[in-house]
């Protein structure tokens, strides 16, 4: 099924009007865009760099993104059931808080977030593949030439030839899929697996083990997309439902499974000397050089399809927020029946971030983007829990959990003298909407036409 194809015709046709006799998604589909979107590239980038922060009690934070993660989806499961629409977040926003200075730094944020994201799939891709393919000497040129190439390539794919992309999202999402899968099996019964590393006494502090959940909670942020396409879905209250819960519930069962055969198959140490490609290092223990191959081309997979999705996804963000009077009009500007000014804005603050941070960087400020938004949409749906039905009590206590875990990621990154500069690319991160907001309302109001 082309599920990029759906969303992109969902962008791309604002103007058609899904009534609910025509809602043609089912629960697969919307579970398949919900695993797809949260299955990927994250765990590829960030499972090596989640062990040496957490150790053995790795899978523990993991299963606390996971519960952030289904909190959060209770809130869009009620939003989307109430207020279904192709603008998902930047919608439950703007219905929850007016059009203003606040909502637009709120929605310039989440496309800030997609934009560290982005730089973290583009990171991983080159990680990958000149670790695979080219020789250690050459590492560090290749994997600059690597980030820039892939987010170039598929930035001209998205525009000039958008159907090719959206016909290779399907294989790239079954073969990554697969590719885990035949991970997980092979190493959960080779013969020397060892759960000895994963005993409390491999442990670290329970405020590591949450602050690392949150360093790694880009892995679980993909099931918002459902939120893009639940006005397609018919009988929502039960398929959206399934759909939300059901991904993020099999993502985190999945990603146990995937840390049980890294921690049993790796040491510690070796998994520090290969944490930006751990996948492939485990894999090789127990399959070989094949093993180490076949987990590259499945993160070179999967990173692909991530970069090409959220390419898709962010540079179509600008373009909304334009059409609300929350962005320049130029992103509004056609180009061969397309709006490329996303397009490229994007890929350029990207290809700027991915060459200038390294990965702990950037999952820490991506993961801080989407957890403040997925706090703002907790908030948001108590605000509405009488339109939406919701139990205020689940709304409340899932922003004050998003609220607690973030503040003990910032506190640890503090604590490190190795990352704690990190601190001021979140703090621009975060102050950067608001200025830009800020600036452009003064600009608007500057130079609004005079009534006669």
């Amino acid at each position: 099924m082309a599920l990029l194809s759906r969303l992109r015709n969902r962008f791309e046709n604002p103007k058609v009007n899904i009534s609910a006799g025509s809602s043609s998604l089912g629960f697969m589909d919307a579970f398949s865009i919900g695993i797809g979107g949260i299955v990927g590239g994250g765990i590829f980038a960030t499972i090596g760099l989640a062990i040496v922060e957490s150790r053995g009690a790795t899978y523990m934070s993991f299963l606390i993104g996971g519960v952030v993660a289904l909190l959060t989806a209770y809130s869009y499961l009620r939003l989307s059931v109430a207020y279904p629409s192709k603008g998902g977040t930047v919608t439950f926003i703007n219905r929850a808080f007016g059009e203003g200075l606040f909502t637009g730094s709120l929605n310039t944020l989440l496309i800030i977030s997609y934009v560290v994201l982005l730089a973290v799939y583009a990171y991983a891709f080159a990680t990958y593949t000149a670790a695979t393919f080219f020789p250690k000497s050459e590492y560090e040129l290749w994997h600059k030439v690597l980030t820039c190439g892939i987010m170039i390539l598929l930035a001209v794919i998205n525009f000039i030839g958008p159907s090719i992309a959206e016909r290779s999202e399907g294989f790239f999402n079954v073969s990554k899929l697969l590719i885990l899968l035949t991970f997980v099996v092979l190493g959960l019964f080779a013969g020397d697996l060892s759960f000895e590393r994963l005993s409390p006494a491999d442990w670290v502090s329970a405020p590591q083990i949450v602050a690392t959940g949150m360093l790694v909670f880009i892995s679980y942020e993909g099931f918002e997309l459902i939120a893009n396409v639940s006005d397609q879905v018919r009988d929502k209250e039960k398929n959206l439902s399934y759909a939300y819960f059901g991904s993020v519930i099999t993502a985190m069962v999945f990603y146990m499974f995937i840390i049980v055969v890294v921690i049993g198959h790796l040491s510690f140490s070796a998994i520090t000397d290969s944490r930006d490609y751990a996948l492939s290092a485990a894999a090789q223990v127990f399959m070989g050089r094949t093993g180490f191959i076949l987990l590259s081309v499945g993160a070179i997979l999967a990173t692909a399809s991530a970069i090409n999705a959220g390419l898709f996804g962010a540079s179509k963000l600008p373009l909304m927020l334009a059409k609300e009077g929350e962005a320049p009009e130029r992103y509004e500007r056609k180009i061969w029946g397309r709006y490329p000014v996303g397009l490229i804005v994007i890929a350029i603050l990207v290809l700027l971030i991915a060459n200038f941070l390294e990965l702990h960087a950037l999952a820490a400020a991506a993961s801080t983007g989407f957890i403040l938004t997925f706090l703002m949409v907790n908030i948001a749906n108590a605000k509405l829990a009488k339109e939406t039905g919701s139990r205020r009590w689940i709304c409340i206590l899932g922003a004050f959990v998003c609220f607690a875990a973030l503040v003990i990621l910032l506190i640890q990154i503090a604590r490190d003298p190795a990352h704690r500069y990190e601190l001021w690319f979140i703090g621009a991160l975060i102050i950067f909407p608001f200025l830009y907001q800020t600036v452009f309302n003064a600009y608007k109001h500057f130079h609004k036409p005079k009534s006669r």
